[in-house]
């Protein structure tokens, strides 16, 4: 199993990567609705997908989870090396 992706900022572990201008092929998509008291009426976060067959985009941006800073180089930086220890297992 690999090591887990480490912030540079803060060392924490957790990450989210929004990806930008999406063409997305026979996905599951999930959006929840939370009624709002104060306004009368439902309200959504978005949607989520759950499942894809392919998902192409034009670019993205990873930010960490714990400290809210762009880590999007070192993200890449993790996936070249887990990318490049499973070709050489």
């Amino acid at each position: 199993m690999a090591e887990p992706f480490t912030c540079p900022h803060c060392n924490g572990h957790d990450y989210v990567i929004t990806l930008t201008g999406c063409n997305i092929t026979n996905a599951t998509v999930q959006e929840a609705f939370e009624w709002n008291e104060e306004e009368q009426d439902y309200q959504s976060s978005g949607s989520i997908i759950v499942d894809s067959e392919s998902v192409e985009n034009e670019g993205g941006e990873a930010v960490c989870a714990n400290c809210e800073k762009d880590v999007s180089d070192a993200v890449a930086e993790y996936e070249e090396k887990i990318v490049g220890g499973a070709a050489q297992a």
